[in-house]
């Protein structure tokens, strides 16, 4: 058990930490979170350091000035916390602040048995809210103990409407020459430094390699038995530097010499669910080839594939493409990439579009591209193809060619009236 004396201690440098920590850059999500009216306990999830913890603080701010509770789990001195210390926490955290009835709780995944606690505060009518950087852990437990009673919103790092936010831009259609310049090159910048708030909001170019290197130990080997971790950080660096690849397991285990496809499988899971790396799979109406083809693993973060891929910049078209399966991923899209003559980067059958993705369409590659995307739109009955380059913008029947900087302002719209959450993050109860 932690003394209370201690827990009082933590709590109070929690709140004041909390309440410094100053103007911060609003959030396209904090709009759906501050219009939601339901009562089940709502979980934000996201990878390390993409702003979870400043959301919850533009949440409490807005709506729960003076009504909260606040306990951060990711922090040394509570390291030995167990689910015997949550009566105690909540005795201190009454006599200190006085009776609340909104509690928010980050990093909840490091207190084993967290569940039932907090299915006991929402059934004595709390607002309970709560972070995490584990989709196996929350998961699993939300799933048995807070079925129906939990709600799911995926954070993700800055998009590029916030990246620019956080630089005092907001720009608004129609965009002059100008602007179109300076667009550009803001995206530019956008791909090489990624999305990390921090990274972006204190200009840090190296924070996304510790970044890389602190979810690695701290997300997957700190909470993961892994026998060979030096060979592990060398298959996850790989498949990040190669971003927008599709990878076979067979192929990795050859490369790395690596004898148990398990074991390369357990690898790509723990980056999964620590939100490191997510995969797109080869779209084919045949279930079962769909399951054995090849995937296409894309990093959370443009600014981490910059900085361990020293060519990366030499094919510019990885780093975009990697930026808008992101941002497929941040608005809930199924997407999947096609390959049959030809290949198309994403094809969006509930949506019937498919998408190709080129830093620039010229003489040498048009050809090859509009073939590809043509495929993809048939194969999925596609009723428009976008190609999605630096700066151009043409419209031919129904393919249409547009800036990426264009659609990714377009598709996030004005600050605070984002795309209310989809399946994937809409507060719709028993989703884990």
């Amino acid at each position: 058990m932690i003394a209370k004396s201690l827990l009082e201690t933590v709590v109070r440098d929690q709140r004041q930490e909390f309440a410094a920590l100053g103007k911060t850059v609003s959030r396209t999500m904090l709009h759906s979170m501050l219009a939601y009216r339901g009562t089940a306990a709502c979980v934000v999830k996201g990878v390390r350091r993409c702003g979870k913890s400043t959301l919850l603080q533009q949440l409490m701010a807005a709506k729960y000035p003076d009504d909260f509770y606040y306990v951060n789990f990711d922090d040394e001195r509570v390291a030995d916390f167990t689910k015997e210390d949550f009566q105690p926490l909540m005795e201190t955290l009454l006599e200190a602040f006085g009776k609340k009835t909104v509690i928010f709780f980050d990093e909840i995944q490091n207190v084993r048995g967290w569940e039932l606690f907090v299915n006991r505060l929402l059934r004595e009518g709390n607002r309970v809210f709560l972070t995490g950087s584990n989709a196996h852990l929350l998961s699993r437990e939300l799933g048995t103990h807070l079925t129906g009673r939990h709600v799911d919103v995926e954070l993700f790092p800055f998009s590029f409407a916030e990246f620019l936010r956080a630089r005092g831009d907001e720009p608004r259609p129609p965009w002059s020459t100008a602007e179109r310049v300076r667009l550009k090159k803001a995206l530019l910048d956008y791909l090489d430094r990624g999305g990390m708030p921090e990274a972006v909001v204190m200009e840090n170019d190296q924070l996304a390699a510790q970044l890389l290197q602190d979810i690695m130990q701290k997300d997957i080997l700190g909470r993961v038995s892994i026998r060979k971790p030096a060979e592990m950080r060398s298959v996850l660096r790989f498949l990040i530097a190669n971003a927008g690849n599709p990878a076979t397991v067979r192929s990795l285990m050859n490369n790395f010499g690596i004898r148990s496809a398990n074991t390369l499988q357990k690898y790509i899971a723990c980056a999964e669910d620590s939100y490191l790396v997510f995969t797109v799979r080869r779209f084919d109406r045949k279930i079962k080839r769909l399951d054995r083809s090849p995937r296409k693993v894309y990093c959370i973060d443009t600014g981490m594939v910059f900085r361990i891929s020293p060519g990366v910049t030499e094919r510019r078209d990885a780093l975009l493409e990697n930026a808008v399966a992101v941002h497929l991923k941040r608005l809930g899209k199924e997407a999947y990439y096609y390959r049959g003559g030809g290949e198309t980067d994403f094809v969006l059958p509930r949506d019937r579009l498919a998408l190709q993705v080129c830093t620039e369409v010229t003489a040498r590659n048009k050809e090859r591209e509009l073939r590809g995307l043509r495929e993809g739109m048939r194969a999925i009955k596609a009723t428009r193809g976008l190609i999605l380059t630096l700066d151009q913008e043409e419209t031919r029947g129904k393919v249409r060619m547009l800036p990426v900087w264009r659609w990714l302002l377009e598709q996030e719209g004005p600050q605070g009236k984002g795309r209310r959450p989809g399946k994937r993050r809409t507060p719709q109860p028993g989703r884990a």
